[in-house]
């Protein structure tokens, strides 16, 4: 059997040496995803391509099955399912001095390594490893991806969950059980069951740290501030963006393919998927959300009308009315969700409003959004939705982008899903949707079957259009963030209700709790304080704990350009004081249980040093 070994490294020489004692076997190459390994020779072997090149060195070289050389369980778990979807088989890679007993038994793809001694009646999982000495007693069960590290010692009848790594020369005393997602640190001794997702040290093992379920993510370099992130300043940011193999290994796809960056098809696939999630016979992706709603509103012919906005939003909202010719008009904002408020916005149409863009703020569907859609129709007027932040939320089932005859989508680093930048118009509307595809690529007439730069024919160009089109890298890590997206969203909301639950007794916060009837995906956690001062003397002690939270949003209509079009302050009195109060803490899906909580504690020292300040004002009067 003609194999390949994945991953060019120290572990896969050891898997290299396991195999060269099987003479049914034969290794014929590495691969390996690090571009400089590729076309070299590694341990007398030929690097021949990363992973997505496997498919077609199975057929070049005869390839019939793969081993691997991957110590990180969670690359190994997904890797090993993809090699079976090409149709490669998972061997097993076992040390001839490895004593084994005969009624074990050994999951595929698993590796047992020199002088590892596995007892009477265990089971080994898929793609598991033994680590070199390691030694495995009677009756245990180590399930799927698990990483058991050279010289660590299991008791007997020890059971360890998927996706667990046991560190180097740790023991673990006879019928424990080993949660999932954790680490044992080296060295450590066990003596009593550890929990899922925790790291886990010490003589005796104690947990220290609360960890990502996503195996660890946290605990890899690639997800830690480096020493020029901006983020590096604070020991929690504002936001941190959540990334597995699968995204890394999407957009490798496209970059190696070399060829489609522009126009590929991960593009319409993308827009396939948003399409089907709303329940839109079109989607449309851009580069940014701040394109999208820049030709939504030129697709909706606003121009030279009015369109009513809410001044409590982020200052693109508002640009692309002016970008597509028509004039914005500020309407006030209700205190629940932050959004339009109806009332406000009836008293501010004229016979020259064309269209409401209703911004959804933070996750949560603006409150009164049925009765401006009622509105609306009754006024013979457009509903649009700036649902940058809202991608997957409901209200009474009806998703965030569907309400209105357009909605836009922001796909910008910090949102539900991230393609870095990007944004994707939703609508019904035929015409609109074919004059936005003009607008997005130049003007230019696209023919169905082929792209522009793939075909011999001239274009026409019946528009004066923009090059707003997405890359196809962004559209491939779309694709792979959006298989993740109810896991996110569940995450996010795990973490809303644990700051609720933390801050509810603070008589001076209005915690972030959805209406009746809505899903809230919460892209920002945002509390609500008694007085602006409160509210600025708060984030200052948070910035001195190293926390970063920011004031989302100052009004629009206030700021230098806008006042230079004659807006001024006192024009918006609700939304002024509303925008003077909130403020966002750090929210992001693999926020650690230690940070978590030291966020809630840091929130509540600081109203317990404003209430003892309180009492010692009492006392000296």
């Amino acid at each position: 059997m003609n194999i390949a070994i994945i991953g060019a490294s120290g572990h896969g020489t050891v898997i290299q040496d396991i195999l060269s004692y099987d003479s049914d076997v034969k290794v014929v190459c590495f691969v390996d995803d690090d571009v400089n390994k590729q076309g070299t020779e590694f341990n007398g072997l030929p690097v021949l391509g990363g992973f997505e090149d496997l498919e077609r060195l199975m057929k070049e070289k005869s390839i019939t099955g793969v081993a691997f050389g991957i110590g990180d369980n969670k690359i190994r778990e997904t890797l090993a399912q993809k090699a079976l979807e090409f149709g490669a088989k998972v061997i097993a890679a076992i040390h001839p001095s490895a004593e084994i007993a005969k009624n074990a038994k050994i999951g595929e793809g698993t590796t047992i390594c020199a002088g590892a001694i596995i007892c009477t009646n265990v089971i080994l999982g898929k793609n598991v490893i033994i680590n070199t000495g390691a030694t495995i007693d009677h009756d245990c069960v180590i399930e799927d991806n698990v990483h058991v590290s050279p010289g660590a010692n299991l008791g007997g009848g020890v059971h360890v969950k998927n996706n667990t790594w046991v560190g180097i020369g740790s023991a673990i005393n006879q019928y424990l059980t080993i949660g999932s997602n954790t680490i044992i640190g080296g060295g450590s001794a066990v003596i009593r069951d550890i929990p899922d997702n925790v790291l886990a040290a010490g003589t005796p093992a104690i947990v220290k740290k609360q960890l990502s379920k996503s195996n660890q993510d946290h605990e890899n370099p690639r997800n830690k501030p480096g020493k020029n992130d901006p983020a590096s300043k604070w020991k929690i940011p504002l936001f941190r963006i959540h990334s597995d193999q699968e995204d890394i290994e999407a957009v490798s796809k496209v970059i190696r393919r070399g060829s489609f960056w522009a126009d590929g098809p991960e593009i319409k696939e993308f827009e396939s998927k948003l399409a089907e999630m709303h329940s839109k016979r079109y989607a449309l992706t851009f580069n940014s959300g701040t394109s999208a709603l820049h030709v939504m509103l030129l697709a909706c012919d606003v121009k030279d009308g009015e369109v009513i906005v809410p001044s409590f939003t982020f200052t693109s909202t508002v640009n692309s009315v002016l970008l597509a010719g028509a004039k914005p008009v500020f309407a006030e904002i209700e205190k629940e969700t932050f959004g339009l408020d109806a009332v406000d916005v009836e008293k501010r149409i004229t016979d020259k409003t064309k269209a409401v863009m209703i911004v959804h703020y933070a996750g949560c569907i603006a409150k009164d959004t049925e009765q401006i859609k009622e509105l609306c129709k009754k006024k013979e007027i457009l509903l649009l939705e700036d649902a940058a932040e809202t991608m997957g939320a409901t209200i009474d089932g009806n998703l965030a982008g569907t309400i209105g005859a357009a909605g836009m989508l922001s796909f910008c680093q910090s949102k539900i899903i991230s393609t870095g930048e990007g944004g994707a118009v939703l609508t019904d509307n035929k015409n609109w949707y074919e004059k936005m595809k003009l607008l997005r690529s130049h003007g230019r007439l696209e023919n169905e079957n082929t792209d522009y730069f793939s075909s011999i024919e001239e274009s026409d160009y019946l528009e004066l259009g923009y090059n707003f089109r997405m890359p196809t890298m962004c559209a491939a890590l779309g694709l792979s963030q959006f298989k993740k997206i109810e896991k996110m969203i569940k995450a996010r909301q795990e973490l809303a209700e644990f700051l609720n639950k933390e801050l509810a007794g603070i008589n001076d916060i209005t915690c972030s709790i959805p209406p009746k009837g809505q899903n809230h995906v919460y892209q920002l956690y945002t509390i609500m304080l008694s007085s602006k001062e409160i509210r600025n003397s708060l984030q200052k002690h948070l910035e001195n704990k190293g926390i970063m939270s920011k004031a989302y949003f100052p009004p629009v209509h206030l700021t230098t350009y806008y006042q230079k079009k004659g807006s001024s302050k006192g024009d918006l009195p609700e939304t002024e004081r509303l925008s003077q109060q909130v403020l966002s803490l750090p929210f992001y899906v693999d926020m650690s249980q230690e940070d978590r909580e030291f966020l809630a504690n840091s929130v509540k020292e600081f109203f317990d040093g404003q209430s003892l300040k309180k009492d010692e004002d009492f006392t000296i009067k």
